[in-house]
This record gives structure tokens, sequence and C-alpha cells, in this order.
């Protein structure tokens, strides 16, 4: 039996076995994911106490104590559904990186113009998430606007400082206490300990320049850790060890096309935003939630829901003769412990 390759269960399978962009913000704080049945997603978040068990007499009874309570906030997360249009014309010219005397019919130019497509919508989907998760992670919160989309992902985030006069490129400045107390405040707070620090790529000279640094650095004091700034994949590099905070240095160069701001003026920015650092955690274990999508099947023309990170669709028009190849997927970041992380406005 013959395979239908628009088949959207086909689609799934091609999409299920490609190979992922790397994204070193999801990858290493967001390590798990949770698909629902529903559209709705239940996010369950708390805030870590520290309750000793209390003293009581050997004469008395047990005194009950109260549970820590969590927040449970229902979101409906918007649908990413990026669109590619495959038109009688695209089965006319050569294709990207194909030779210029390279004989294909029209039936291979469309299969393999669909799996570049389908690479291409799954790496844009995929982009949206590690800016979805810096948006988190630098900013405390999500907003997500789009065309008929206003909406913000908040769980009432409060580490964060701005320093001014005490500004990293400022001469009374010390980003070593800087860090000590910060680490200190996730650990009181949540019970996890920072081990990372992810910088922008404007901080990076002014920390490893700073004399505060450098002093601490010298061949006198070798125990405090280990300056070996050294490049890794995916735009990610290490910076330095700082062993008495145990804390791993890391910049993150990544940038994202923003043409939402200004739809006529599209500019890149970065995913790290300038002068800003981040602590955190990488045993975390945060969670990338991802809802339900309904869609119709072309044939029994009947709804169905798909529970999964990435759906395919595709759908045809006839006058003009074209073919709609889409990717839907309904992502949200879950932070478990709203206090575990800490951001800072260095310079």
């Amino acid at each position: 039996m013959s395979i239908y390759m628009y088949d959207p269960r086909t689609m799934l399978a091609a999409i299920e076995n490609m190979l992922p962009v790397r994204t070193f913000l999801k990858e290493t704080f967001f390590p798990n994911t949770i698909t629902y049945p529903t559209e709705q997603v239940d996010v369950d978040f708390f805030k870590s106490r520290r309750k000793m068990a209390p003293f009581v007499s050997s004469r008395l009874p047990g005194k009950a104590v109260n549970r820590d309570g969590f927040k449970t906030r229902t979101y409906t997360p918007p649908t990413l559904k990026p669109v590619k249009i495959i038109t009688q014309d695209d089965l006319k010219i050569r294709a990207f990186g194909d030779h210029s005397y390279i004989q294909t019919s029209p039936e291979d130019r469309a299969l393999r113009l669909m799996a570049r497509d389908l690479q291409e919508l799954d790496e844009m989907t995929t982009r949206r998430e590690e800016w979805m998760a810096a948006q988190m992670l630098f900013n405390g919160k999500v907003d997500m606007i789009g065309e008929g989309v206003k909406d913000t992902l908040d769980f009432d985030f409060t580490n964060k400082a701005v320093l001014t006069s005490r500004a990293w490129n400022k001469p009374d400045s010390d980003p070593i206490s800087d860090l000590r107390t910060w680490r200190l405040a996730v650990i009181q707070k949540s019970g996890m300990t920072p081990n990372a620090v992810v910088m922008a790529s404007d901080v990076t000279p002014v920390f490893l320049n700073h004399p505060k640094l450098q002093a601490m650095f010298n061949i006198f004091n070798a125990n405090f850790g280990n300056l070996a700034p050294k490049d890794l994949p995916n735009g990610v590099t290490f910076i330095c060890r700082i062993a008495e905070l145990g804390l791993d240095v890391y910049s993150y160069d990544e940038w994202y096309l923003d043409d939402e701001t200004d739809p006529d003026n599209p500019v890149e920015k970065p995913m790290v935003p300038s002068g800003t650092i981040a602590l955190a955690s990488t045993n975390a274990n945060f969670t990338f939630a991802y809802g339900a999508v309904t869609l119709i099947d072309e044939t029994s023309k009947s709804f169905y829901t798909v529970e999964a990170s990435r759906v395919p669709y595709t759908w045809i028009e006839t006058n003009p003769a074209q073919r709609f190849m889409q990717i839907n997927s309904r992502p949200l970041p879950m932070p478990t412990d709203i206090d575990s992380w800490y951001i800072a406005k260095v310079i």
C-alpha cells in the first residue's frame, strides 16, 4: 500500500524524526515536556517555606501542621501556526540547492518542498519556544501578543534587581558580592541552589575585565575558581567557574527577528536582554507544557483533537491551485518554584 505523504500522521512522523534546532535556554532550564489532551493547561506553582517539626510533650497528642499550599492557574496557550504555501509556480523553478540542470518531476519537487517547508516551520516554532523560555528567565513573565492575541503569562515573580550607582561598569561595583547576595536570596526563598549564571553579550566584557574579578582570579587565589573562557556550540560561551559560589558563568549569543513591534521595520534582538543576567539552577527541571490542537479532517469533515507538541496540517485550494502547509503548537513554559532563580539588570 502506498503512503500518502500529505497525511497528517505521515507528516507528524516526519517532524518527530527531524533533528531539532538546538536551544540552550530551553534544553538547559526547561528539559521536561508534557502534553495535555485539552486546550487548557493547568499550571501548579508554589513558593517554598522552611517549616520545622514542633516540639510536643510526650504526655500530649501530636500537633497538626498545615500543608504548604500551591497555586493553580489555568491557561489556554495561544496557538503557533505558521503557514507555507506551495503554488504551481514553485514547482516550475529550481529549488534552493538544486543543480541548475537537475531533472525532477513536479511531484518530486512538491515532496521536496514539503520536507523543507516542514523543517522551516518547525524551526520557527522552536525559535519561538526559545524566546518564551528567555522571556520567562530574564523578565519573569511572557507577553504573548499577535493577531487576535494579547495575553501575559505571569506567576508574580519578584526576584529582581536593577543596579544603578553600583552597576557593574561603575567604580564602586562588586559583581562577586552581588552574585553571592542573589545566590543566597534564591537559596533562602526556594531551597534551590543556583549553579549557573547566563549573561548578555554586553555584560561579558564588563564582567571579565572588572578589577574585583581579576583580583579574585589571580594566582594567589587559585581555589576561588577557574577563568578559562571557551566557545561551546550554538552561541554559548563558557566564561568561568566561580568555585566559591558553585557557579558556572556563560554568555549566550543568540538573536531573533522582531517583526511584531514594528512590522514595517523588523529588527534583530538578543534572546538575553542587553545588560541583564540570570542566576538559575540546571536542576530546577522546569517544564514546557503543550495544549491540544483541534483540527478538521479533510475527508470526513469532522473535528479531531491531537495531543502533541507539534501538529502538522495541510489543505488545498483549487483556484488558484495551492497547497498550504501548517504546523500547529500551543507551548507554555512552566517554572515549578517561582522563587528558584534571580534576574538582575547589571549595566
